[in-house]
């Protein structure tokens, strides 16, 4: 009975580090995925910028919230999730809603869809688009004596190795890495404390030069919620300008 005992503890430890193991290696092969993913969308920025005067793209839509409909509105073209996406080469989230395949937006092929994000497994997914990458909220900011929105500028952007156009934003399955994270919305836009460490408490940020990078949330704000700054010796910056108070 003891050698019984023996060889049942043994065999349960080693499939404990079997399937360590390879849960280490799916989620090193969701971080590769996503991270090329997240690189293709940063070459359409730099085309799509480029091919409108140095605009950055609307983070987006100001009407009735991101839905299906939404998104097909004349006034959303320019939100990154319809100008990207046809840079590209694919159908836009607009697009995709008018021909009602929602089932498209999900595809492990299309540019939007991040491996490893925990999309519901049931059809609520299909009721409205749900992004698990977000662009950088803090890049547009409102005016005070119009109320507008401004898209902004490339050029205004004064530390482009430094600054996040975009993230791994958390949906409502993530988990928080740090407790003070809010807005795991699934919405297209996210601020710092909705960057999501879904590859083993790490996430993947795109910077306004291109490059991609992998950071805890807790490389970028504090437990206590506040944004880190250069001067608290971050190196991501999350305003076009870096004097500018991210929180």
């Amino acid at each position: 009975m003891l050698e019984l005992l023996i060889a049942i503890a043994v065999v349960m430890v080693l499939a404990g580090i079997t399937l360590q193991v390879m849960n280490n290696v799916r989620q090193k092969a969701y971080l590769a995925r996503a991270t090329q993913k997240i690189k293709d969308l940063g070459q359409a920025f730099v085309t799509y910028t480029s091919d409108n005067g140095g605009l950055l793209p609307r983070e987006n839509y100001s009407g009735s919230g991101d839905t299906w409909d939404a998104a097909s509105d004349e006034e959303a073209l320019e939100v990154w999730y319809n100008a990207l996406p046809t840079q590209m080469g694919y159908r836009s989230v607009g697009e995709i809603g008018e021909e009602g395949k929602p089932h498209i937006f999900y595809d492990e092929s299309y540019p939007l869809y991040v491996s490893g994000a925990p999309y519901p497994k049931s059809d609520k997914k299909l009721e409205e688009p749900m992004y698990a990458v977000g662009m950088n909220s803090r890049l547009q900011r409102r005016e005070n004596d119009t109320g507008n929105k401004p898209q902004g500028t490339l050029s205004s952007i004064q530390a482009p190795v430094n600054t996040v156009i975009f993230l791994e934003r958390g949906m409502p399955k993530d988990k928080k890495v740090i407790r003070s994270q809010a807005n795991f919305s699934a919405s297209p836009k996210a601020g710092p404390k909705a960057f999501a460490g879904r590859h083993n408490q790490q996430g993947i940020l795109l910077f306004a030069d291109g490059h991609v990078e992998v950071k805890s949330p807790s490389d970028i704000i504090t437990g206590s919620g506040k944004v880190k700054t250069l001067e608290d010796g971050s190196s991501v910056v999350w305003t076009r300008d870096p004097d500018d108070d991210p929180n």
